[in-house]
């Protein structure tokens, strides 16, 4: 598992969940978040280490969602890579 890959994995997920919408409380279950051609462990410590930045919220138990209020942090991050 390679930095730059995560690195990768994580402005996909960004793009992917501000372009679905999914903010606040339209959530998705981190299990359903597929990358094609990654495996599932990269994606999961990339939704991990998304969290842990604050750019996603959890629900529930395994639901998440983008951070409402870290929508300009979130495009100036994707806009830096």
């Amino acid at each position: 598992m390679r930095k730059d890959q995560i690195e990768t994995v994580k402005i996909h997920i960004l793009r992917r969940f501000l372009n679905k919408t999914m903010v606040g409380m339209n959530y998705v279950n981190r299990q359903d978040v597929k990358v094609k051609k990654i495996g599932g462990d990269v994606v999961q410590k990339a939704i991990d280490e998304l969290i842990k930045n604050g750019f996603l919220e959890r629900h529930h138990i395994d639901c998440v969602s983008i951070n409402p209020r870290m929508r300009k942090a979130i495009g100036d991050y994707i806009d830096r890579n």
